[in-house]
């Protein structure tokens, strides 16, 4: 049970020394009252020989052992000292029950703390094939109420190898007062505990279906958070809140099932224990002749031992009804552990000089499937310009760009920046040259300038006015009521769509990194958003020698680039200027033809 005890607990991150260290405390302590109720039998004995302890002396040597061992602090044995010796050890283990109890919390909230805490940034660089499989719902829930769950398993555990430690010292005891008695006693608390095997199996299958109503619950209340705007709009307001009802319904049900289970074996193990004390008791006196100080010790140390076999039977239902979360805890670390990013290279990404480029590059997420996402992309970047990348939804275009910064990595061929492959770059190093803004800007709930400086925590004032000033963000900063102290709000919502991309825009300039990559950045704004987006891009463009690349499915956005790729089904079907691509008459110019009229007719 130890090394699976010990295993276990790694698992959560719970160091063998801990585990060690709270059993051993469990052991001082039962040795500290074991020790208490041991005196009681010379006790016992002192009354019976009305104080004579000659009489004692000669007939027991353990009362000279006794005699020699209070004379060393000057005491003879009388029943003030005896009862008083006996108060000490309890005294001492109370001592060490209370530091078990410290220590016990201490690791407890000290395992939570580092579970989340890895959990948390083994997450954050887990592949990003991981993360989008991942449900929020499912990893909030296993990153709290399960994770509760799995520690009460853990140190329940521990308790139920205590209390294992502490049956068997009282036993160890039991059998030195009377063997036969001992065997009894075993017989009829094996059969108690026999009789409850059932309802305990019963409690594997109700732990399991409550970890499930959990992250259901928790799935579907993040997801709907997220989304009650369209709930409200389309009207399902009531059919969410029946959803609601009936998960949390179930959620209640299988909870209350398992405290069923529990509460059935406290009631039944009750009075077992009590009847199995009335047979010892009977058993003692009637057929092995024990002496009367001997039943007293024995009955003392059987009551003793009577709440612990009840204790043992409860942990044990309780570690097997909340089992399936450590189950589930352990298993989503190891996933993210195995989905952990590879980390190659070791040289740092001061700048680029001369270009970015995929050679040859395939990629597929299903790997399976003969149809890939990236087939044979070929194509540079020029360093310092602004370049960008365009096609129908669904070519590869997000694929593509999230090769760059190494959130996927290609299944063949290579990418370089400046004949170097990415792979020989550090990967911290890779990505601190690389920022990007996405097409729905991510604003955290801060002022302005904290959001600006998010990646670049001690930028200067200066710094942030400069990157909002070149995102042409400065101006509408300044009439926000407090500046750029005003708070953004949950998501930027006191900000309209084209402010919050252009305050995400300053965030990725701020650092000044030597390559920025921008996706989709105006496709859900108006025609004066838009502008001013653009006009960004220019200014960035004449300002600064940062290497842009826009993936556009507004082609008015990006027709002043100097460099624009067509990407269609996976593959590049052309590349060059604005009046090019107009001149092949390709995908490019019907495309742009038909935004030119739609802008016309709007």
């Amino acid at each position: 049970m130890y090394s699976r005890l010990i295993k276990e607990a790694g698992e959560m991150h719970l160091p063998r020394k801990t585990v060690a260290l709270l059993l051993s405390l469990h052991l001082l302590g039962t040795i500290m009252e074991l020790s208490s109720l041991i005196i009681l039998m010379p006790v016992f004995q002192f009354i019976q020989s009305g104080g004579d302890l000659v009489s004692l002396a000669g007939e027991n040597k353990y009362w000279n052992w006794l005699i020699d061992a209070y004379s060393i602090i000057g005491l003879m044995p009388d029943l003030a000292t005896l009862l008083v010796t006996s108060l000490v050890f309890l005294l001492l283990r109370q001592v060490f029950t209370y530091i078990r109890l410290l220590a016990q919390a201490f690791a407890k909230e000290s395992m939570i703390t580092r579970m989340r805490a890895d959990a948390f940034e083994n997450y954050l660089h887990a592949d990003i094939s991981y993360q989008d499989k991942a449900e929020s719902g499912g990893l909030i829930n296993d990153l709290t109420t399960d994770l509760q769950r799995a520690a009460d398993y853990i140190f329940g555990e521990i308790m139920l190898a205590g209390l294992l430690i502490v049956s068997a010292i009282y036993l160890i005891g039991l059998f030195v007062l009377s063997v036969p008695m001992t065997f009894t006693a075993i017989a009829i608390f094996g059969l108690a505990l026999l009789i409850l095997r059932t309802q305990m199996k019963k409690s594997d299958v109700a732990g399991a279906a409550v970890v499930q109503a959990n992250q259901r619950m928790s799935a579907f209340l993040i997801e709907r958070l997220h989304l009650s705007r369209l709930v409200r709009l389309a009207g399902m307001e009531r059919a969410e809140s029946d959803q609601m009802r009936t998960l949390t319904t179930r959620q209640r049900d299988t909870l209350y099932r398992l405290f069923t289970l529990v509460a059935r074996v406290d009631v039944v193990m009750e009075p077992m224990v009590i009847a199995a004390a009335y047979v010892l008791i009977f058993v003692s006196i009637e057929h092995f002749g024990l002496k009367i100080e001997h039943i007293g010790m024995f009955l003392v140390i059987v009551i003793r031992l009577l709440p612990m076999v009840k204790e043992i039977a409860r942990t044990r239902q309780a570690n097997r009804a909340t089992k399936a979360a450590h189950h589930s805890i352990t298993d989503r670390m190891q996933e993210m552990t195995r989905a952990k990013e590879v980390m190659t290279g070791e040289q740092s990404f001061i700048r680029l000089i001369k270009h970015f480029r995929f050679e040859n590059v395939f990629f597929a997420y299903d790997k399976t499937n003969e149809i890939a996402a990236l087939q044979g992309v070929s194509v540079s970047f020029p360093a310092g310009k602004l370049s960008a990348i365009v096609g129908p939804s669904g070519a590869g275009k997000s694929t593509l760009i999230d090769m760059i910064p190494r959130l996927r990595r290609p299944d063949k061929g290579q990418i370089l920046l400046d004949d170097v492959s990415i792979d020989e770059f550090a990967l911290d190093k890779l990505r601190s040259g690389i920022s990007s803004a996405p097409q729905m800007p991510q604003i955290f709930n801060v002022s302005v300038a904290e959001h600006i400086r998010y990646g670049k925590a001690d930028a200067s004032m200066d710094e942030v006015k400069a990157a909002a000033e070149l995102a042409n963000a400065a101006n509408f900063i300044n009439e926000l009521p407090n500046g750029y102290e005003t708070t953004l709000g949950e998501s930027g919502v006191h900000l309209s769509g084209g402010q919050r991309q252009r305050i995400d825009l300053a965030r990725a300039l701020v650092r000044r990194a030597p390559i920025l990559l921008l996706d989709e950045p105006t496709s859900n704004q108006d025609a004066d958003s838009e502008a001013l987006f653009r006009e960004a891009l220019l200014k960035i463009r004449a300002e600064t020698d940062i290497t842009i690349i826009v993936i556009a499915h507004r082609l008015s956005t990006v027709a002043m680039a100097d460099k624009i790729v067509v990407l269609q089904s996976g593959a590049i079907t052309s590349e060059g200027s604005h009046q090019k691509l107009l001149l092949e008459d390709g995908w490019y110019a019907q495309a742009f033809q038909k935004q030119k009229g739609a802008d016309t007719r709007n």
